[in-house]
């Protein structure tokens, strides 16, 4: 029995698995998301597109045991009805947009809907995913940290040379074998566990920044966090060694956001402002000790370029000068999609867009969907946005506005980002959005129960006096955050 045919097997089984525990499955496919790209380049280097889909089959039977328990849960979504509108309205003229006749088949536009849409079930699963407090928080600090471990791969890249097993691309056997490097030293540009480099920088911009949240929850306490902190260190050296400038002019640009929202606001944020320059400075440390070398070879390949003020202007100057091209209804959902490609073998790649070729995500969209399309798309983003916003200022609970501080951070980023043509920012960006109306759904559970209990009549006192915590924290979900047993 061949290789292939096992895998589809398993694949089979996974399936079937992951709609009966649905729960467990979704993360599973978040660290699937992980080790994917290891999977691909040196385990199944043979059936990298079968791997290619593994997490998607996971989410698959995930979305059909979330329906099959839908009404047994009864949980009833937040009334976000501009947000559901939109998406509703996109969804739509993304089915409409898979018969474009600009399109050079069919099967691209079923392809680009779903890397528009496949994930976005993710924002009604992931409420229904975590039960409570502890166990979210369980579950993200656990992932936080596996940082820790695919940091020390890339270091280990980082040192090998070009020609090492360890660093390779997962790609077909007819694709030539370069590997980047920084140009001006023989270090190459890591990978980790990723396929390529732009799945590894998504990953570690997600990393970053719900390891701020982590922090923040905790007030930059050290005690129970050194793991934290470790992990945080190995993330922005990862950002180093793969020498993208984009997710370390992005962290940087989300900074004085996080400050203000997730320390200044919170009680006791003197305090915590105090902790996090300490901690930031032992990072660094850590960075200019362990790596001297990586920070050589990313300032030498961000002097040896001067491409950056095109590179942040592309993003908002790209969709208008496309405008004209794209017409009302665009070239077609999938148009611009790198899967495009090997889905119209015998085609001169990209031919149908008519010579227009553009690396901007926004610019992309535009070309695909047209105007209307576009504005469905950023404005969705926008109001992820803005919803985080409200939430990060109205939550009751510390750890609940730490969860909705981490989305929006992700949102703002999302918004000049790539998030539809790059895989791992599309699960990331869906993921978010669940995790922000799972925070919304808990800190609503946790000022009921706190209300109740208030009412509960208690010996010794007034049996119709009623107290509000103004700011009422889950002990169990501080305990598991901090890495303490609830």
């Amino acid at each position: 029995m061949n290789t292939r045919l096992l895998l589809i097997l398993a694949g089979g089984g996974a399936a079937l698995w992951s709609y009966r525990n649905w729960r467990k499955s979704v993360q599973f496919a978040m660290v699937l998301l992980l080790v994917e790209g290891a999977l691909r380049k040196w385990i199944f280097p043979g059936s990298q597109d079968l791997v290619y889909f593994a997490k998607d089959v996971l989410l698959l039977g995930t979305y059909a045991g979330f329906l099959r328990d839908r009404a047994r849960l009864r949980l009833r979504p937040p009334a976000l009805p501009a947000l559901y509108g939109t998406l509703a309205l996109s969804i739509l003229l993304g089915l409409f947009q898979v018969f474009n006749p600009r399109l050079p088949n069919l099967l691209v536009g079923v392809f680009g809907f779903k890397a528009y849409f496949f994930y976005v079930p993710l924002l009604f699963v992931l409420p229904a995913a975590f039960p409570t407090d502890a166990a979210l928080a369980r579950f993200l600090r656990r992932y936080a940290l596996l940082a820790v471990p695919v940091g020390l791969l890339a270091v280990a890249q980082f040192f090998s040379p070009p020609t090492s097993i360890l660093n390779t691309y997962a790609r077909s056997s007819n694709e030539m074998g370069y590997i980047a490097t920084f140009g001006s030293s023989e270090h190459v540009r890591v990978t980790a566990t990723f396929s390529f480099i732009t799945g590894y920088t998504s990953y570690l911009l997600a990393t970053s920044i719900l390891l701020l949240g982590l922090l923040g929850s905790s007030r930059w306490r050290f005690r129970g966090n050194l793991l934290l902190f470790l992990a945080l260190g190995m993330t922005l050296l990862g950002m180093l060694m793969t020498g993208s400038r984009g997710p370390v002019l992005m962290l940087l640009a989300l900074v004085p956001a996080y400050w203000w929202l997730g320390v200044l606001r919170e009680r006791g944020g003197g305090a915590a402002f105090g902790r996090l320059v300490l901690g930031l400075s032992l990072v660094g440390v850590f960075l200019a000790y362990a790596g001297g070398d990586a920070l050589g070879a990313f300032y030498g390949r961000a002097l040896s370029v001067a491409d950056v003020p095109g590179r942040v202007a592309s993003p908002l100057v790209a969709p208008f000068h496309l405008l004209p091209h794209a017409g009302l209804l665009g070239f077609g959902i999938g148009a611009t999609h790198q899967t495009a490609v090997a889905l119209t073998p015998g085609v001169i790649p990209y031919s149908w867009l008519q010579g227009v070729i553009i690396e901007a995500e926004s610019g992309r969209v535009m070309l695909e969907l047209g105007p209307v399309g576009f504005l469905l798309v950023y404005f969705l983003r926008i109001c992820l946005a803005a919803v985080a916003f409200r939430q990060v200022l109205t939550l009751r609970t510390r750890f609940h506005r730490a969860v909705a501080t981490t989305c929006l951070l992700w949102f703002l980023a999302s918004i000049p980002g790539g998030v539809i043509f790059d895989v791992t920012s599309d699960v990331y960006f869906w993921f978010f959005a669940g995790l922000l109306l799972l925070a919304m759904r808990l800190d609503r559970e946790a000022v009921r129960a706190a209300a109740q209990a208030a009412a509960r009549p208690q010996p010794g006192r007034d049996s119709g006096r009623v107290t509000d915590d103004p700011s009422p924290t889950p002990v169990g979900a501080v305990g598991a955050w901090q890495g303490r047993a609830p």
